[in-house]
């Protein structure tokens, strides 16, 4: 019968990258959980689709608490506990969760979190009457909560039936400060991995550099790559919205063309991170076009993208559209605004023809050189020199 945990852990930042890899391992090895968080705020890793998961809430806990004191006598015993303690907030967090997985068959409780947090697998532990285990990190060893509680944290490690940790100095550190028998403790090391999301190994990294206005394309953009029907590539988003009248929700474009596993959103980047994502990445797109009034005048236009001299000057392929002064700066790659098909096509050829990206980037590099050095500066220092 394969097993299934309530496993508490925060998401204040997302899920952290190694709680992810975890939970991605504790699956494939025929482990089953319900994920409880105390919070879930937008980070790189969120949790997969797939995965049950619950987030505490205020309502659902006092509404819990009321049920409770009809039909569990202890709970009240429980509540004065917690004031005395000064954990009321990690009693209600427990009796949220315990809300959402009670009618799931749980066979024990685990707890990211090996400070005064673990009072939310303690108080789970009461009321469901099943095992509970901690994993303690480095940083709830040395916290100063942790050292002017050093009996509350015996009383809570002493709760647990197994507490993990991740190093043998640390499992000294449970055993001589806190109390903890050797035989409860084990050491279980963390684990890397690379490429977690699928955005890197194996594929060729597209890259697009740009506000999320609708004149940037990014619309045509995802309609060309979906239309592609591979999965060997990945589009690296750098940018995100000004919340304006003219901007798109790209986050949105991209759920609703289901390329959640493709698209990389990067969030807003500079140096030196935007040389890295430069430098790394093999194509580059900017596929503007222009915007017009009811009156078919021109609304909103670029002039010729700083981001494709960028790309060009790191020697990368590019490709643009017939847009503006852009055909004054790209030679090769230059397809027609909103030609979806034809965009398609050149990410085809260009996916095809890999042994040619050197050849068509030293060439980018040299019109940068010749056209668009910094000497340009020359001109305007040359006008206010003759003001």
């Amino acid at each position: 019968m394969m097993k299934k945990i309530a496993y508490i852990t925060s998401g204040v930042n997302g899920i952290h990258r190694f709680t992810y890899n975890e939970l991605s391992l504790l699956k494939d090895n025929g482990i089953d959980f319900n994920l409880c968080l105390t919070q879930l705020k937008k980070g790189p890793c969120m949790p997969k689709n797939e995965w049950v998961f619950f987030t505490a809430n205020r309502f659902k806990a006092i509404k819990c608490f009321i049920v409770l004191l009809i039909t569990n006598k202890e709970i009240l015993k429980m509540f004065f506990e917690a004031r005395k303690k000064n954990v009321l907030s990690y009693f209600f967090i427990s009796l949220s969760l315990y809300s959402d997985i009670k009618k799931n068959d749980i066979s024990s409780i685990h707890c990211q979190m090996g400070d005064e947090k673990l009072y939310i697998g303690y108080f789970l532990k009461k009321i469901m009457d099943i095992p509970l285990s901690v994993t303690v990190h480095a940083h709830e060893l040395y916290s100063r909560k942790v050292y002017d509680n050093n009996d509350e944290i015996r009383e809570l490690y002493s709760s647990c039936d197994q507490v993990l940790t991740i190093s043998e100095f640390n499992s000294e550190i449970i055993n001589k400060d806190f109390g903890v028998k050797k035989e409860k403790l084990k050491v279980m090391r963390l684990f890397p991995d690379i490429d977690v999301l699928n955005y890197v190994k194996g594929k060729t990294k597209i890259l697009i550099v740009a506000h999320w206005w609708r004149k940037k394309g990014y619309d045509v953009l995802i309609k060309a790559l979906k239309n592609l029907k591979r999965d060997d590539y990945v589009l690296w988003v750098v940018g995100n919205s000004y919340h304006t009248e003219d901007s798109i929700d790209v986050e949105k474009l991209v759920k609703e063309n289901k390329m959640e596993s493709q698209v990389a959103i990067l969030g807003p980047q500079g140096s030196p991170i935007l040389d890295i994502l430069f430098q790394s990445c093999d194509i580059f797109c900017l596929p503007s076009y222009t915007e017009y009034y009811s009156d078919n005048n021109p609304s909103s236009r670029e002039g010729i993208p700083v981001a494709l001299m960028e790309a060009m000057a790191w020697g990368k392929p590019v490709i643009a559209t017939d847009h503006a002064g852009n055909t004054e700066l790209v030679e090769k790659f230059i397809v027609k605004e909103k030609d979806i098909e034809t965009l398609t096509k050149t990410f085809e050829y260009l996916f095809d023809n890999k042994d040619k990206w050197n050849e068509y980037g030293k060439r980018n590099q040299q019109v940068i050189r010749d056209k668009y050095s910094k000497t340009n500066i020359d001109i305007l220092v040359n006008t206010f020199n003759s003001l």
